[in-house]
């Protein structure tokens, strides 16, 4: 499928009211254990999405249409939230999630995105050349990827307590 703003704006808005509604009022136990080291619980993985709706999606996109490619974007800090957010609840978490994403909604629908501006490019400090189309693109996969991360963290959690049906749930060995 080729990125479409509207398709994406589908998936984007949803998001926080989905998070919401397997997290909001669950226990601790659920949300802030992990997969092992190295792995990210729920919480963490939320206040993830939170910096990059601060400092990523918008910020980059702003970049592009502003500088083109002659000033690449910042560096993005893939682990900014264990320090930024360590202090905030489940519940605050969710609502500055969804405050953010509304307002990067909003700043997205005054964009006027064309085609010749979604092929529009900056300059990644890892990637090189990338256009607002593939910045686009990539916000809405980084929500689905998180999404799922969130949903296998949680199904581990009983992947030894689903006795013989584990061969049946790949989810859990992943």
């Amino acid at each position: 499928m080729e990125f479409q703003v509207d398709r994406a704006v589908e998936l984007l808005s949803r998001t926080p009211a989905a998070l919401r509604a397997l997290l909001g009022g669950v226990s601790d136990a659920w949300t802030r254990s992990d997969e092992g080291p190295d792995t990210w619980s729920p919480i963490v993985t939320l206040g993830h999405l939170i910096f990059a709706e601060e400092v990523n999606w918008i910020p980059r996109a702003r970049a592009i249409l502003e500088h083109g490619e002659s000033r690449p974007f910042e560096p993005f800090d893939r682990f900014a939230q264990f320090e930024r957010y360590r202090n905030l609840s489940l519940e605050q978490l969710l609502d500055t999630f969804t405050e953010r994403r509304r307002a990067s909604l909003a700043t997205l629908a005054g964009m006027d995105l064309t085609p010749e501006r979604l092929a529009r490019r900056g300059t990644h400090p890892d990637f090189g050349s990338v256009t607002l189309g593939q910045l686009f693109a990539t916000w809405t996969v980084h929500d689905m990827n998180h999404v799922g991360q969130i949903v296998q963290t949680l199904a581990k959690q009983y992947r030894d307590a689903i006795g013989p049906w584990r061969r049946f749930v790949p989810i859990v060995d992943r």
